[in-house]
């Protein structure tokens, strides 16, 4: 394959690592368990815009390390607790009720597990969908914040919410915008595929001219790699790795001929195509800072994450 005078040229390590001005970047929340609050509040604080697709409010609100976002919002007011009595705590009175220790629902505790965020960057923007999964109370709680999320509802039954969402933010930043999806390819298998679908769907001009879109999971991160050749930094100087070893580079939509340079079993001219010989599994080398990769055709980049300790990176 003849080599491209100018490669694309990827940093994804830059999406997860600390900074203290949010990156021109849009993190979009998937209705998908959510499992690293590690990588979520990295996020959060590097994104400038920020979405969920219907259900992924619910996601978003029930992780309980990002509830300490919310400092200023009790989880469980004192009317709350007043009602649960009178409906079926009979034995205990709201005094009693409001003197209970309730350490694992306590927002000044739970703020504890990370500092919380300022505004403006400690708002949902939007949610977006046909809003068949949006939980009322979820809805109620992002409508009342100092800054509040506006709200969609887009019936069309013919798209998806994933689709939903990337089109508003198209249509927001007609010059292009970055997409980080969150979510990942957990789940339903039928789900999963709809996800890396999307990544094809929505990435078809051959210089990404309406921006990235990456697909981050509790395990990987992954992106559609377009025909042409691609340097991809997976270790930044100075900075700690937010990346493990595995990578993948699977031709998901047809055949391809790619060239790896940077991992253990590199190929040169070396044809892939799902049902034939796969790249799954590979290495990237303990000392390779930029893995390159050349293919005629789109394919799916994908790596591990790191392993954090504490985290859940199923």
């Amino acid at each position: 394959m003849a080599a491209q005078e100018q490669p694309f040229e990827w940093r994804p390590a830059k999406l997860l690592q600390d900074y203290n001005v949010p990156q021109e970047f849009a993190l979009l929340v998937l209705n998908q368990p959510l499992r690293s609050g590690a990588n979520l509040r990295k996020l959060w604080k590097n994104s400038s815009v920020r979405v969920a697709a219907d259900g992924g409010a619910n996601r978003l609100h029930e992780l309980s390390s990002f509830h300490g976002k919310f400092v200023r919002v009790p989880l469980l007011s004192l009317r709350s607790l007043v009602s649960l009595s009178r409906l079926s705590l009979p034995s205990l009175s709201p005094v009693s009720l409001s003197r209970l220790s309730l350490p694992s629902l306590s927002p000044v505790s739970l703020s504890r597990l990370s500092p919380p965020l300022t505004p403006p960057q400690s708002n949902l923007h939007l949610i977006i969908g046909d809003l068949d999964s949006l939980n009322p109370l979820v809805r109620s709680f992002y409508s009342s914040q100092p800054t509040p999320a506006t709200i969609i509802h887009d019936p069309d039954q013919e798209s998806t919410d994933f689709g939903k969402a990337i089109n508003w933010l198209r249509a927001q930043y007609p010059a292009g915008i970055d997409i980080v999806a969150l979510g990942g390819i957990g789940g339903r298998v039928d789900q999963g595929l709809s996800q890396l679908h999307h990544l094809y769907r929505f990435q078809t001009d051959p210089a990404y001219a309406a921006g990235r879109i990456y697909l981050l999971s509790g395990s990987s991160l992954t992106f559609l790699l377009k025909a042409g050749v691609h340097q991809i930094q997976v270790r930044e100087d100075g900075e700690r790795d937010v990346f493990g070893k595995h990578v993948g580079v699977i031709p998901l939509k047809e055949p391809s001929v790619i060239s790896t340079q940077g991992l253990e079993w590199d190929v040169t001219d070396w044809a892939t195509e799902i049902g034939g010989q796969l790249s799954t599994s590979n290495h990237v080398l303990p000392d390779t800072q930029v893995v390159q990769i050349e293919t005629d055709k789109d394919v799916l980049f994908t790596i591990a994450l790191r392993q954090v300790d504490g985290e859940d990176n199923d």
